[in-house]
């Protein structure tokens, strides 16, 4: 980007998104993500050895001294909860337990990063929540926890979990990682002239993604919450096309501009029969066990060529007509 001509500006904190028109800015793009993680809001949460879950990863990895017990429960079910579990291991934990109040088809989680939790010992609790952290002289010194039945069903589709009356039970452990809930910082917002939304979310438009503001404009989890790489990818060239648009004085139409783009010639339509046969995905190696849990190190090896070409051969069905 540097060599595009970008002028990148570290260590340089903002906290007045607003003053920054004032101080010549013509547009501004908001895209700080969801660096805060929520709290469970029971009785023990400011005991020593109580972590939020992005923190603790985020030290972990600028390599900064990340400290836990023998025995860690994590608590969350998606991926910054496999992944602080993981982590938690290879910081010197004998035992990483993940305590999550719903099934394990219900967690959010990508499959594989549960699988690979598995393999490395990990323990789930499912249908649990934690009710109070435990302490003895100012440590963690255990979970109270109840028992969750799943009734009704959400929005989400899953079925909403409720206590089970008299299931309480306790749960040693010696370190509390939260991984509940992640949501936006939005304190450099200041004259209130920026809608927020559900969490403290920026409230922007979903195809344009302005502002209440004018020449503000915010997107990726700022906006969404907690979600996907290649979803904030996509805001960043929504949002580049919008000022764009914004700076000329132009309206702002959520069409992205395609301009030098040509039209895909296909050799064969419809294709033939084996370009179409359904082939499972090419399973990438990872490295071993031993290696895995010794360090911070990458797991999953890349594709051979051989690989690659063979992943790369299979048939997406673009064909398929979506009803």
């Amino acid at each position: 980007m540097a060599r595009l001509g970008v002028d990148i500006k570290l260590k340089t904190p903002v906290k007045d998104v607003e003053a920054l028109l004032k101080k010549g800015y013509d547009a501004v793009f908001i895209a700080s993500g969801a660096p805060r993680g929520d709290k469970m809001d029971i009785p023990g949460e400011e005991l020593k050895g109580v972590y939020d879950a992005i923190e603790f990863l985020r030290d972990a990895n600028l390599g900064k001294k990340v400290s836990v017990g023998q025995k860690v429960a994590v608590v969350g079910g998606g991926n910054s909860a496999i992944d602080a579990a993981r982590v938690a291991l290879r910081k010197g934990a004998k035992e990483a337990h993940i305590v999550y109040r719903r099934e394990k088809k219900d967690m959010p989680a990508i499959p594989e990063e549960i699988e690979a939790a598995e393999e490395e010992g990990i323990k789930f609790h499912f249908l649990t929540a934690p009710v109070k952290v435990r302490g003895k002289g100012g440590k963690v010194a255990g979970l109270e926890c109840i028992r969750m039945e799943l009734k009704d069903f959400d929005r989400s589709g899953r079925r909403t979990p409720h206590p089970v009356k008299g299931s309480e039970y306790r749960f040693d452990c010696d370190t509390v990682i939260e991984a509940i809930g992640q949501r936006p910082d939005t304190s450099f917002i200041k004259d209130g002239k920026i809608d927020l939304g559900k969490g403290g979310a920026i409230a922007a438009d979903a195809r344009t993604l302005a502002t209440s503001h004018p020449g503000i404009f915010a997107g990726g989890d700022a906006v969404t919450g907690p979600w996907t790489v290649i979803e904030a990818i996509a805001a960043g060239q929504r949002a580049a096309s919008s000022i764009k648009k914004y700076l000329q004085g132009r309206e702002l139409t959520p069409l992205i501009e395609r301009d030098g783009y040509k039209p895909i010639a296909y050799s064969q339509i419809p294709p033939t029969e084996e370009e179409t046969r359904e082939r499972a995905r090419t399973r990438a190696a990872s490295i071993s066990m031993q290696d895995r849990m010794g360090s911070l190190q990458e797991i999953v090896l890349p594709y051979t060529a051989e690989q690659a070409r063979e992943e790369a051969s299979r048939c997406l069905r673009c064909d398929l007509e979506i009803g």
